[in-house]
């Protein structure tokens, strides 16, 4: 999302954030340097290579597949009722934000605004709808070992 959507949290000495508490992280940097419940990641970050161990978990990881620029059901399902561990995406997760502002549990998000700092959310269903408004519906299979539309 370009537009940070809640909070917007920066270091005022152009530094990195550190330390924020949330039911759901998204990202491998986010997941990495802040606590979540469940943590969202691809092993990415800037469509690069993110090796940090700390996204790295023996905890119960559940893989979805996710193809970028899309929602798909799978892994909008997964993401929105789980409770707790990781999740690891093969394709693209910053999408995987939608269905946890959806919840109507006062679940709380943070995601990463890239090269200016982490936003938090509080669940929405409104601000979820909004969103969801802005995405062209698009139709996605897969097969396991490639993703096509």
């Amino acid at each position: 999302m370009a537009k940070p959507q809640g909070t917007l949290y920066v270091n005022p000495n152009r530094g990195d954030v550190f330390g924020l508490e949330a039911t759901v992280s998204v990202g491998d940097v986010v997941s990495a340097r802040h606590r979540a419940t469940v943590r969202i990641v691809d092993y990415k970050s800037m469509r690069r290579a993110y090796a940090d161990l700390a996204v790295r978990s023996t905890e119960e990881t559940r893989v979805v597949v996710n193809p970028p620029g899309s929602l798909s059901l799978n892994a909008s399902t997964v993401a929105g009722r789980a409770r707790s561990g990781f999740i690891r995406v093969i394709g693209e997760e910053d999408l995987l934000v939608i269905p946890h502002l959806a919840r109507r549990d006062r679940s709380s998000v943070l995601y990463g605004q890239p090269g200016v700092g982490v936003v938090k959310l509080e669940s929405n269903v409104v601000l979820a709808l909004k969103i969801l408004k802005i995405l062209k519906p698009t139709v996605v299979s897969y097969k396991l070992g490639e993703i096509c539309e």
